[in-house]
């Protein structure tokens, strides 16, 4: 039976200290899970690592500006940071080869080390995350937080599955403040992609996501939610046509995947890495 005791770290990386907890023991290919965005952290990934660990190593990390890892002091959540935190961690870790797995918005961030950290990639997958929806979208710097007026209202905005969210768990996300709520550990220039740094450059600017999933040469799966909106039949006809070595798999579930059906991704995860990755 898994457990979900593990370990934590800490990494640095440019102007953050990212924060991940550690499942597992050294064996098969390892594992690295980057959470969404609205609002996720390492937090929810925990009964999923922990299931995936029997004989290999899970890390899920919290993104820069989320959970237990630091905020960017020059706003700096672009691409090419995103990419670099985890070069940062596999490297810490001492992983030569991984399986690189993201759900939403870190779905993305997958897709980009897949195709974009040449020979480290083992496999990619991706949760409920489209290529259609592109890399984040820009937005500028001084973004404040928004106040909820109850913890039902946020909870309301969250893409999260409801009744997989208990109240200590809302509890952990939401900060009471004058007024209502805001998000506790979620930097509310998260979206930024350029950051403030003077004479800074985009060496990954606005990604084609089509393009860099046709980069990924090894195993790819598609996790999709069924309840979920990221997939149109548009959307997966065309990853079914111009992507045939592309796995999908198809859920009951919204888009909270790790918290709605656990045991569905789990069997789902296990099954592709057994017969399309470790075979």
């Amino acid at each position: 039976m898994a457990t979900t005791t593990h370990e934590t770290g800490t990494v640095r990386s440019g102007d953050v200290t990212l924060f991940y907890r550690r499942f597992g023991t050294p064996g098969g290919l390892p594992v690295l899970i980057a959470h969404g965005a609205n609002y996720y952290d390492s937090h929810d990934w925990i009964e999923v690592a922990s299931a995936l660990a029997g004989g290999r190593e899970i890390v899920a990390y919290d993104m820069r500006g989320f959970g237990e890892s630091s905020w960017s002091a020059s706003k700096d959540y672009s691409h090419d940071a995103q990419l670099a935190d985890v070069a940062a961690l596999i490297d810490h870790l001492g992983w030569s080869k991984t399986v690189f797995m993201g759900h939403s918005r870190g779905g993305g961030v997958a897709l980009l080390a897949a195709a974009r950290l040449e020979g480290r990639a083992a496999a990619l997958v991706l949760v409920d995350y489209s290529p259609a929806g592109g890399g984040h979208a820009p937005a500028p710097a001084g973004a404040k937080a928004t106040i909820f007026p109850s913890a039902a209202s946020a909870l309301d905005a969250m893409s999260r599955d409801k009744a997989a969210t208990t109240p200590a768990r809302l509890d952990m996300i939401l900060k009471p403040v004058p007024g209502g709520f805001v998000f506790r550990s979620r930097d509310p220039d998260f979206a930024n992609a350029v950051p403030t740094t003077p004479g800074w450059s985009a060496k990954i600017a606005a990604p084609e996501m089509w393009a860099e999933l046709a980069r990924v040469g090894p195993p790819t799966l598609i996790v999709r939610a069924l309840r979920g909106a990221n997939y149109t039949h548009e959307i997966l006809a065309r990853v079914r046509s111009e992507f045939p070595r592309v796995v999908v798999n198809e859920l009951e579930a919204g888009h909270d995947v790790a918290g709605g059906a656990p045991r569905a991704l789990i069997a789902s995860v296990h099954h592709f890495l057994a017969t399309r990755v470790e075979r």
